[in-house]
Formats: C-alpha cells, sequence, structure tokens
C-alpha cells in the first residue's frame, strides 16, 4: 500500500466503524483532519509513493490482529515500523510483537486473543489485587 492509499483506507474504515458504532463523529466538519493530522505525523518519514507493508502483508506469521488497533482510532493506535530488509511496515501491536519477539519479551504476558474487554478487565483485576 501507499501512503494516500493507507490514509484512504483509514477514512473509510472510521467512516464505517463509527456508522456500526451510531457515533456522529462524522457529521464533524473537520474529522478528517482530526484523522488526517496524527497519520501523517506517523507516517512522516515515508514518501507518498513508497510501498509500504501492512498487516495483511505478514500472514504467514499467524498473528491476530487486535480490534484496539483495527478500530475507528487506527490513526492512533497503528505504528509505521521499520523492518530490514523489506523497509517500512504500518502494523498493529499484535503483528509487530510477532516480528519482534525479543522487544516484548519482558512485558506481562496475557493470552493472545483477547478482546479488549476481557484485557481491560485482567487490568482492572490486577490493579486491585496490588
Amino acid at each position: 500500500m501507499t501512503k494516500p492509499e493507507i490514509f484512504q483506507q483509514v477514512l473509510n474504515d472510521f467512516r464505517d466503524g463509527t456508522e456500526k458504532a451510531h457515533i456522529s463523529e462524522t457529521n464533524d466538519v473537520n474529522y478528517e483532519c482530526i484523522i488526517l493530522s496524527p497519520l501523517e505525523r506517523s507516517l512522516k518519514t515515508v514518501g507518498s509513493d513508497t510501498d509500504i507493508r501492512t498487516c495483511e502483508d505478514f500472514g504467514f506469521l499467524d498473528a491476530r490482529c487486535c480490534e484496539s488497533c483495527h478500530g475507528i482510532y487506527q490513526h492512533y493506535e497503528m505504528s509505521l515500523v521499520e523492518i530490514e530488509p523489506i523497509g517500512s511496515a504500518w502494523i498493529c501491536c499484535a503483528v509487530d510483537r510477532s516480528l519482534n519477539p525479543a522487544r516484548y519479551a519482558n512485558l506481562c504476558h496475557l493470552p493472545q486473543h483477547m478482546t479488549f474487554n476481557e484485557l481491560l478487565t485482567a487490568f482492572l483485576r490486577r490493579s486491585e489485587d496490588a
């Protein structure tokens, strides 16, 4: 995918997600600027015609993409990661963990396929136990 294709995909996903969730953010005339501003900051080091890998390009890893990164706020949650020797990748945290297991080795291990609600519940239980 190129940078303009990522921008368009994120805008489309946002529109679809807000409609499904009955959120009226798309009624704000500035919503595209609100989305594109952090997205532009995240992708500023990449040229507009550069081929950027996405999570779909890493299907062989068998990593299940997380709904929080791929949700309606992916313009905040997804990350641009440099992967040697293939270049830039716009990926979620699940794919990043699969590509870079050593970086995440010291983090608390949770079951791999948790929904956001399950993750939040586990976090709250841990804070109560502390």
